[in-house]
C-alpha cells in the first residue's frame, strides 16, 4: 500500500474494481448495438440440421451413371414365378390364349427336343428341369424369370422301384447313345525287365435309341376349374404315376423287343426253367452273381406273388425263421412291383439296368374324346429306352 493508505482502504479499492471494471475479452454489447437477424441469416435449426447431415454418410454423386451390374440386379426383382400345369391345361382346352410367361416354358421345352433330336406332338412341352432362367420379358426393365417349372424326374425316381434298387438313370440325353462297356482285363505278373503283356480287354457297349413311351390322364372339367394347390399336385402326380407304371411295366417285362418297345430285362436275363422250391436254390442263385464280382450290393426285385411265395418259405426243414422278413430276403433289401409278371424274381447288381431319357414331357390336351362325360384326355409322351449293360451281374427265377 501507498504511504496515505491503510490496509483496510486497499482492500476496498480492489474490490470495487473486481465489481464494476469488466474484462475487455468479456464484453457485453449493447442492445442498441445488437443487429436484428436477416431472412438471408442461416437459422439455428438449419446450423444445427447441417451439423448432423456432415456426420451422416454423405451423399452419392446424382451424376454417377449405373453399372451393368446395377442393372441385371434391378432387373432380378419380381422374378420368381411359378408354373402353373393346371391353368395352362385349362386355358389349352378352352382355346384360350397362353400368357407370355407360359408360352416362354413352352418355347424351352421345345428347344429341349430339338437339341435331342425330336419334334413335339402336343401344344405343351414342359422342360425337364425344375427350375430354370427362362427368357421372358414381362415388365420394363426385367429380362430373366426364374421360373418355377413341373419336374418330372424327381418324382419319377422317388416312385420308380428300378431308382430305388440302383438303376443308372441317364436324362437329357440327345440322338443315339452308346454307353460303353468294358469286359475285364488279364493282368500278369513279369520280371523287372519283363514285357508287359496285352490286357485284352474288350469293349462293347449298350445303345440307347429314344422310343416313344405314351399314356393318358382323364381329367375332369370340374377339376380343371379349380385354383387349388393340392389340385395343381394331384394332377401332377397322376402323370407321375402313369409315366411310372409304363415304364416299369416294359421294362421288367418278358417282351422281346420290337422297333417301338425296347426288350424287357427278363427276355435278356431269362429265368431258371426249374422253379425256385427252396432257400438252398436261391443261395445258389446268389452265389452265381456274386462270382461275377459285382461293385455295388445286390438287391432283389420281386413280383407280389413272388414276395408271398418266400414269406411262407422256411429256411430249413427244422427251421423256424423264414427267407423273406421286414422287407429283406436273407437280410438281402427287396423291392417289389405289380410290374413283374408272374412270380419272377431278379437278383444282382442292378445298376447294370440302364434307363435313358431325352428332353421333357410332351403333352396333347384332347378336350373332345372325352367331351361327353365331362372329362379332358390328358396325352402323356416321353421319349425313352432302357436295356442291360451286363447282363452276367444278374440272375433271375421262378418261385413256385
Amino acid at each position: 500500500p501507498k504511504e496515505d493508505e491503510t490496509p483496510k482502504d486497499c482492500k476496498e479499492k480492489k474490490s470495487d474494481e473486481e465489481v464494476d471494471t469488466p474484462i475487455e475479452d468479456e464484453e457485453i454489447p449493447a442492445e442498441e448495438d445488437i443487429e436484428a437477424p436477416t431472412d438471408d441469416d442461416p437459422k439455428e435449426d438449419d446450423i444445427d440440421d447441417k451439423s448432423d447431415e456432415d456426420v451422416e454418410t454423405p451423399m452419392e454423386d446424382e451424376d454417377e451413371t449405373p453399372t451393368d451390374d446395377d442393372k441385371e440386379d434391378n432387373s432380378n426383382v419380381r422374378m420368381n414365378k411359378n408354373f402353373s400345369l393346371l391353368k395352362t391345361i385349362r386355358s389349352v382346352s378352352k382355346n384360350q390364349p397362353l400368357d407370355e410367361l407360359t408360352n416362354a416354358v413352352i418355347e424351352q421345352g421345345k428347344s429341349e427336343m430339338r437339341k435331342a433330336g425330336l419334334s413335339a406332338q402336343g401344344q405343351l412341352v414342359i422342360p425337364t428341369n425344375e427350375v430354370r432362367a427362362i427368357h421372358s420379358v414381362t415388365a420394363d426393365g426385367e429380362k430373366v424369370v426364374a421360373t418355377e417349372v413341373f419336374d418330372i424326374l424327381t418324382p419319377l425316381r422317388a416312385k420308380n422301384v428300378l431308382a430305388q434298387a440302383g438303376a443308372t438313370i441317364y436324362s437329357n440325353l440327345t440322338s443315339d447313345v452308346k454307353i460303353p462297356i468294358m469286359s475285364k482285363s488279364n493282368v500278369t505278373f513279369e520280371d523287372e525287365n519283363g514285357e508287359a503283356k496285352d490286357g485284352a480287354g474288350a469293349f462293347n457297349y449298350l445303345k440307347l435309341t429314344p422310343h416313344r413311351l405314351t399314356a393318358y390322364v382323364d381329367i375332369s372339367k370340374e377339376l380343371l376349374a379349380q385354383d387349388s394347390v393340392d389340385v395343381e399336385n394331384a394332377i401332377r402326380t397322376d402323370l407321375v404315376n402313369a409315366i411310372n407304371s409304363k415304364l416299369e411295366e416294359a421294362f421288367l417285362s418278358d417282351f422281346s423287343g420290337s422297333t417301338v418297345q425296347p426288350k424287357g430285362v427278363f427276355a435278356v436275363v431269362k429265368p431258371d426253367s426249374a422253379v425256385t422250391k427252396d432257400f438252398a436254390t436261391l443261395v445258389a442263385n446268389e452265389a452265381k452273381v456274386e462270382d461275377a464280382n459285382i461293385l455295388n450290393e445286390p438287391v432283389y426285385i420281386l413280383s407280389n406273388k413272388a414276395k408271398a411265395a418266400l414269406r411262407a418259405m422256411a429256411k430249413g426243414a427244422k427251421s423256424t425263421e423264414l427267407v423273406y422278413e421286414n422287407g429283406e430276403v436273407d437280410g438281402t433289401k427287396a423291392y417289389n412291383t405289380s410290374n413283374v409278371p408272374a412270380s419272377n424274381y431278379l437278383f444282382g447288381d442292378m445298376s447294370s439296368l440302364v434307363i435313358g431319357t431325352w428332353s421333357g414331357l410332351d403333352l396333347i390336351v384332347d378336350p373332345y374324346t372325352q367331351a361327353a362325360k365331362g372329362a379332358v384326355r390328358l396325352v402323356v409322351n416321353m421319349y425313352v429306352d432302357f436295356g442291360v449293360a451286363r447282363p452276367e451281374t444278374l440272375v433271375a427265377g421262378k418261385l413256385a
